[in-house]
């Protein structure tokens, strides 16, 4: 596409607002919205993962985007709206960060932490690799953690890259907690986490005598408002960490709108491939829960929960395993800066599985793919 015909659809979608009333728990959201679009200048920005790799720096000015294609780090100018410059990485040599990527997050503001498997790197604004370690296996020595664990999405708790928390999950035993580790003093503190714990119930393995694989549930971790949080999409508790506290707290709120957790008994394991696709549908046309937003001008956290919508008679795509959705109902949920309920209900206005989003200036930025380019659907959220 021509910078000329991108500048024009550029400034139309800027351009074009709209509003209306989202029914809300006895009350209801008052909603403007508009669309903007990225100006990429010449490049032509990775949209695969639908920005799933895809993190803010600590003022919610830049987006950092990694492409895994040419393994670079996109960095975007959400004040500006515009593409900024790719940040090369190397897989392989000197400052090569291994070529198995799994996890990308912000260190401060201009550093990185790459994650490979078996190779964890901090790496700076310019792509040098600065450190490389193993989370995993400092956790092993310490004897706090054992064969099958599995660190998810550790978080940086300082801009020093010294101390990290992350999520351990392990597949075959079912278990689950959480971790904190001090590089500096070697030293690795685990944590019971039984809410985490119950996503391991909506796991699923097929071992059809030919095919072997798993279906996981959402885990994430994310700062927000200075904070570690982390949780699934299996019920609506969340883990937090403040980076001066020695443990996590459970955090719990009360919903006149939704269930706290998925219901429902499923077997670990199935032996065919319909049986696990028709399992898979129902675990996520129930209830899940996506991870908390902070909207530091609002001063609130927004919290978006959804029921995927299958349609039996839609075919499944050539090559793939499972049935594409058909629509889902989207939920909002605010909650103060101590996590407590202020307002829920269904956002009319969303009716697919919600993408990337994240909260800048007072509005819910929704990740949005418009002929290939990248753009956002904002929402200005009142109640």
């Amino acid at each position: 596409m021509k910078n000329s015909l991108i500048l024009g659809l550029f400034l139309a979608l800027a351009s074009c607002q709209s509003s209306g009333n989202e029914s809300g728990s006895g009350q209801e959201f008052d909603v403007q919205l508009d669309t903007v679009m990225i100006h990429p200048g010449e490049e032509i920005l990775f949209l695969n993962w639908g920005l799933g790799q895809a993190k803010l720096s600590p003022d919610k000015k830049y987006l950092y985007n990694f492409n895994y294609q040419e393994y670079t780090i996109e960095k975007i100018d959400l004040d500006e709206l515009k593409f900024v410059h790719k940040i090369t990485l190397d897989k392989e040599g000197p400052n090569g960060l291994g070529a198995n990527f799994r996890n990308l997050e912000i260190i401060g503001d201009d550093r990185f932490l790459f994650c490979s498997y078996g190779q964890d790197n901090i790496v700076n604004d310019q792509g040098k690799k600065m450190e490389q370690f193993d989370l995993g296996k400092l956790g092993e020595g310490s004897g706090e953690m054992e064969e099958g664990d599995y660190i998810q999405v550790p978080l940086s708790i300082s801009s020093e890259g010294h101390r990290f928390a992350g999520m351990v999950t392990n597949w075959e035993k079912k278990t689950a907690k959480l971790v904190v580790i001090d590089r500096e003093e070697n030293q690795v503190t685990t944590f019971p986490a039984p809410e985490i714990e119950k996503a391991a119930k909506f796991e699923i393995m097929l071992n059809d005598g030919e095919m072997r694989m798993g279906l996981g549930t959402y885990r994430f971790g994310k700062v927000e408002n200075g904070k570690l949080i982390f949780g699934t999409g299996v019920g609506h508790e969340l883990y937090v960490l403040d980076p001066e506290a020695e443990e996590f707290r459970l955090v719990s709120y009360a919903s006149e709108l939704l269930p706290p957790e998925k219901s429902g008994d499923y077997p670990a394991e199935v032996s065919s491939q319909n049986e696990m696709r028709v399992i898979h549908e129902k675990i996520q046309s129930d209830i899940n829960f996506a991870a908390p937003v902070w909207d530091e001008k609002k001063q609130v956290y927004y919290r978006l929960a959804f029921q995927m919508e299958f349609d039996d008679s839609k075919p499944i795509p050539e090559g793939r395993f499972m049935r594409e959705t058909s629509g889902a109902t989207v939920f909002l949920t605010v909650l103060d800066k101590d996590f407590n309920l202020l307002s829920e209900g269904r956002l009319i206005s969303m009716n697919k599985y919600p993408p990337f989003y994240f909260a800048k200036d007072g509005k819910l930025w929704l990740f949005e793919n418009l002929e290939d380019e990248m753009g956002f659907v904002r929402m200005d959220i009142s109640w």
